[in-house]
């Protein structure tokens, strides 16, 4: 389904659908769940597109987050990867990250900083 969402995002908003772009989706839509780091994406996109550079890979990236298709956030000196855009909780434990949709936490939030919450990372012990 998100693969679907962000192939017709890009065709409506103007951009190709090269193949190295459709390898991202591809790859984003199978490690997604496990909010991959750009190291990670990288080298399963290199599998099939050896050249690729990280340069072009964050370049998809900042567009695919500018459509609002991702959210990219920083765990452990890396970037990783959010393909759900909603406001949520990422529950972090031992490296692995695990979403955690709960609108009264998110709503709590909202209401004590004045701010609309996009992504709240907590780390636990």
């Amino acid at each position: 389904m998100w693969r679907e969402k962000a192939l017709q995002r890009l065709k409506e908003s103007g951009y190709k659908l090269t193949p190295q772009r459709l390898k991202l989706i591809e790859v984003l839509e199978e490690l997604g769940p496990s909010h991959p780091s750009l190291t990670e994406v990288l080298a399963e996109i290199r599998d099939d597109f050896p050249t690729m550079s990280f340069s072009t890979l964050y370049s998809n990236l900042i567009t695919l987050k500018e459509l609002k298709l991702v959210e990219l956030f920083s765990l452990d000196g890396e970037t990783r990867v959010e393909l759900n855009t909603e406001p949520h909780i990422n529950l972090i434990s031992g490296g692995k990250v695990i979403d955690l949709n709960d609108h009264e936490i998110i709503e709590r939030i909202r209401e004590k900083t004045g701010r609309r919450v996009k992504l709240v990372n907590v780390i636990l012990d």
